[in-house]
């Protein structure tokens, strides 16, 4: 094997630890978002039962905003974490395909295709803190009266 091929496969294996890097945080996104779909779910049925105080509605009518804030923000980061995911693996395939193409502009697609998986997976990264900012407030609301 050519020391150009086997460079060339060996960059090509980088793009697959973000992958996988990705991925995982996928998994626990969307776990996040389907907790808290099921969460609006429950305080909404709990605001529908007749004996369900005054009070308690008032904090489940102030969380349910917040809640829904949430899932669209896990949502975005979902969004952001398969672009990630693209991104990386269409540069694992320019870097392979680079061996038989041999296009002189093909590692400036790949540069940017890696760097753009990145920054994806970064604004990912920051939807999901501010998710977490959120749930803060929600722990508050629902922990205010105790």
């Amino acid at each position: 094997m050519a020391d150009d091929t086997l460079a060339t496969l060996t960059s090509a294996v980088a793009p697959v630890v973000m992958v996988s890097a990705a991925g995982i945080l996928l998994t626990g996104v969307q776990n996040l978002n389907l907790h808290l779909a099921d969460r609006i779910r429950g305080m909404t049925a709990e605001l529908r039962l007749v004996d369900t105080a005054d009070a308690r509605r008032a904090q489940i009518r102030e969380q349910i905003p917040l809640i829904y804030q949430r899932i669209r923000l896990t949502q975005w980061a979902l969004t952001m974490l398969y672009a990630a995911i693209f991104c990386f693996m269409m540069t694992s395939l320019f870097l392979v395909s680079s061996l038989w193409i041999g296009l002189r502009v093909l590692p400036q697609v790949t540069t940017l295709m890696f760097a753009a998986g990145v920054a994806v997976f970064v604004v990912a990264l920051v939807f999901e803190f501010l998710e977490v900012v959120h749930a803060l407030r929600t722990i508050q609301i629902e922990t205010r009266d105790v």
